[in-house]
């Protein structure tokens, strides 16, 4: 395979948890590492070619879902899951150097890292202002010799970046876990250990919902997820994520999505692949 295609999109710029997650996932692969701004643009990345796959947020154990990849894979898009990583998420608070903590008015970061610090955050420092960025690692560029500024961000940026730690392991949970999904134009291969991902929309009458998952118990098939979102633009409609155990060449696993087809209004695979275990 051509160098070109041995990319692993991620979202940038590098400092970010995300770039933390691609590198821990290229870790003894002969990959290279290609950031993007914005999730929309890894996924043209992938359809284009331009990356072999690329690795995108999905939930996260504390906030719960990125809607916006969720709404991405629900679109008109060619790419298939075909894996996913469990990280585990440590935020440091960061900030130039020779900074006491008490001097800290101002704490800057991405909504998600901010809101996975709330209440450490009140707690160390009550009431200072919470500064929204569009990455942790546009933070880090603001508070950078800035003195009264800190940023939430992952232990990496502080060595990239030259910053000093004033705060370890600020997360409100320790089980802080960002499951992320590795998307490609093909799934992956049946495993034996796997989980299928699927985008189901329901016909508008009673007990649609209650009819489609009564297959999957039918066939003795777990769901892992099932989440519902509304449909843009059409108020009071839903479609459903679903994660189920097995691979969707797996007997009883095909055997169900045939009959979920004949009762949904309609059934996109969004890919098959290796459950992650935590780490």
């Amino acid at each position: 395979m051509k160098e070109m295609n041995r990319l692993l999109a991620y979202l940038g710029p590098p400092g970010t948890f995300s770039e933390e997650a691609a590198m821990k996932y290229c870790a003894g692969k002969m990959m290279l590492l290609r950031p993007y701004a914005a999730i929309d643009q890894i996924l043209a990345a992938v359809e284009k070619k331009e990356v072999e796959q690329g690795l995108v947020p999905v939930e996260n154990s504390l906030e719960g879902s990125v809607n916006l990849t969720l709404d991405l894979l629900s679109g008109d898009t060619a790419v298939k899951i075909r894996g996913e990583l469990l990280h585990r998420v440590r935020h440091f608070l960061l900030a130039s150097q020779a900074q006491e903590l008490f001097k800290i008015k101002e704490v800057y970061s991405h909504p998600q890292a901010l809101a996975q610090c709330r209440q450490n955050l009140e707690r160390i420092l009550p009431g200072v202002s919470c500064i929204h960025t569009a990455s942790t690692t546009d933070g880090v560029m603001l508070v950078s010799r800035s003195e009264g500024r800190a940023v939430i961000a992952p232990h990496r940026a502080a060595k990239l970046y030259g910053l000093e730690i004033l705060h370890e392991d600020l997360q409100d949970e320790a089980g802080n876990v960002t499951r992320f999904l590795l998307l490609a134009l093909d799934d992956a291969p049946p495993s034996g250990d796997d989980k299928t991902s699927l985008l189901l929309g329901l016909h508008d009458r009673p007990g649609s919902l209650y009819r489609l998952l009564g297959i999957f118990a039918r066939y003795d098939l777990n769901l892992t997820k099932i989440e519902s979102r509304p449909v843009r633009g059409d108020l009071g409609r839903y479609i459903f994520f679903v994660d189920v155990e097995g691979h969707r060449f797996d007997e009883r696993v095909d055997s169900a999505l045939g009959d979920v087809l004949k009762e949904a209004l309609f059934l996109k695979i969004l890919g098959s692949y290796p459950r992650a275990g935590r780490g």
